[in-house]
């Protein structure tokens, strides 16, 4: 190098007359000398090269990836070179590709797992049906009881999935995240075994956080479960809380490609003493089904169900791992702007209340989910009427009205279905048509459960 610019310093760590003097060879990657010089041979016999990469070695020793833009001055006879670092580029393109491949997956999941759920909701619709007759045989009863406990445990993959997709139904609600992981924390106490060493590090001024709490209490479970994993000769657990405030710089630094919002976060860490992660298992480790476990002990779904409830819940994931230096898991779940002593209410459930003489219309594609709706409204003494789409549903409207009374006292509709008629357009027909009619949307997307209602009166 005959000259060189002062902004090296920043980028490679040298002084300028560090450099000066020496051969390029003296910086440049082993592995990539060969094709360096190709691209400067190039250029002295006048082709012009453009943008060609190559990888310098910082004074500290790192790697530094350069793009390189060259011009020959046959005047001078001398080779100019403006380099430029690509490493905050490549971490962003790296990142970008994993959001797209993760959303990718995640859709196709969440569809996979929406179809499933039809299935089983028919089969687990059938099972209590035969459960309930008096008549079944104790040893078809058995039968009948395995089969329930295997659907059970189908959907219990199916909601994993969802979870990772984003796609499953949450429930949030005013959370003290310092009382939630202190009581979670005796539970663990039990699980983990004595061998684990668990420690709090709690902030007092901790924010509260609107979260589904049964969600979060098995993030929290999970990854105390992965932490143990890791720990296979015993070691400590420490699970703290802590309020950050993330700038727009920091909130995009953070995230791997995701809409991350700047503002103010309630930080949950999970860290462990335990073995560490290579770089190239820690990006894979929110992918479902993707374990380090031998087979027989692990889906590979409890990682993917934690990435997929926090970034629902509008929050973000973290880690920080290296092998032999343990891990943490940071979750980054949303301050709350409301009074953390408010009260939640709790939805008390009435599963023995039985139906009176109401007639429901049910609407649903599907004809066994339409089926298995129908067989249960009716056990609980409801009259059920079913229709196939929004159309036929509004000519069973306009037959059961013609006595001049109300048609039927609730509508129970699918949103999405074919024809040119969608769910919501049955209901603002039925609004119109029939306003003393009530109307109740179901729904397997979450997503479509979330969007604005059809008038300000509804409720979701």
């Amino acid at each position: 190098y005959l000259r060189v610019s002062p902004s090296v310093r920043a980028v490679l760590g040298y002084a300028p007359e560090e450099m000066e003097g020496r051969s390029a060879r003296d910086f440049t990657h082993p592995a990539d000398l060969e094709a360096t010089r190709g691209e400067v041979r190039a250029a002295k016999r006048g082709q012009a090269t453009h943008s060609f990469r190559s990888r310098y070695i910082h004074k500290d020793g790192h790697v530094v990836p350069m793009d390189w833009t060259s011009v020959w001055s046959e005047d001078d006879r001398r080779l100019f070179l403006v380099g430029r670092d690509m490493t905050e580029s490549d971490r962003r393109e790296t990142e970008l590709r994993q959001a797209q491949k993760m959303e990718a997956v995640g859709q196709l999941t969440g569809g996979v797992a929406h179809d499933f759920n039809n299935i089983l909701m028919v089969i687990q619709a059938n099972v209590e049906a035969l459960e309930e007759e008096p008549a079944l045989p104790r040893d078809l009863r058995g039968k009948v009881d395995g089969i329930g406990r295997a659907a059970g445990r189908a959907a219990e993959l199916t909601r994993q999935l969802l979870a990772f997709s984003r796609k499953q139904t949450l429930s949030p609600r005013l959370t003290d995240l310092n009382a939630l992981v202190a009581e979670t924390s005796r539970l663990l106490a039990r699980t983990l075994g004595a061998r684990i060493e668990i420690g709090l590090e709690l902030a007092a001024d901790a924010w509260p956080v609107e979260i589904d709490r049964g969600q979060l209490d098995a993030a929290l479970v999970n990854l105390a479960l992965n932490a143990r994993d890791a720990m296979p000769s015993g070691g400590k657990l420490t699970v703290a809380t802590r309020n950050v405030t993330l700038s727009e710089a920091e909130a995009r630094s953070l995230s791997d490609g995701s809409d991350l919002q700047a503002g103010r976060y309630v930080v949950l860490a999970v860290t462990d003493t335990g073995i560490g992660m290579a770089p190239e298992i820690r990006d894979k480790v929110f992918e479902p089904f993707f374990t380090t476990k031998e087979f027989g002990r692990g889906t590979g779904l409890g990682l993917s169900m934690v990435y997929g409830f926090i970034r629902q819940s509008r929050g973000h994931v973290a880690i920080r791992s290296a092998p032999g230096e343990g891990t943490t898991f940071s979750l980054y779940l949303p301050r709350s702007l409301a009074d953390a002593q408010q009260a939640a209410p709790d939805a008390s459930a009435r599963a023995d209340e039985k139906g009176g003489p109401e007639r429901i219309l049910v609407v649903e594609d599907d004809a066994q989910v339409r089926a298995g709706i129908v067989t249960l409204l009716q056990s609980l003494g409801y009259v059920a009427l079913e229709a196939a789409d929004a159309e036929q549903g509004l000519a069973v409207l306009a037959a059961a009205g013609e006595n001049g009374g109300p048609p039927v006292d609730l509508v129970l509709t699918d949103v999405i279905m074919p024809g040119t008629m969608t769910g919501r357009g049955l209901a603002e027909e039925t609004a119109r048509r029939f306003p003393e009619v009530r109307l109740v949307f179901m729904t397997g997307y979450s997503e479509l459960g979330q969007q604005a209602p059809l008038a300000p009166e509804a409720r979701l």
